[in-house]
């Protein structure tokens, strides 16, 4: 039995990138969302805030349908 150590890393590095990007999307998402909720109590614009919290939402859901896509095909 032979181990292909290089198609192992690599695909470790794969899931390590892909899992920490959609951390850091979700906490990018979570703290645009919270930014907005207190830009409408200070009644300032909530635009940027709201771009950002939406994209970062469709970004995760985005990357998380592509994984299962990726899963099921296989």
């Amino acid at each position: 039995m032979h181990i292909n150590w290089n198609g192992l890393g690599e695909v470790l590095v794969v899931a390590l990138t892909a899992g920490v990007g959609l951390v850091v999307l979700a906490a990018l998402g979570i703290n645009a969302f919270d930014y907005r909720t207190r830009a409408l109590d200070r009644g300032t614009s909530t635009v940027v805030a709201t771009a950002t919290s939406a994209l970062c939402a469709v970004a995760c859901v985005a990357l998380i349908g592509y994984g299962i896509y990726l899963t099921v095909n296989k």
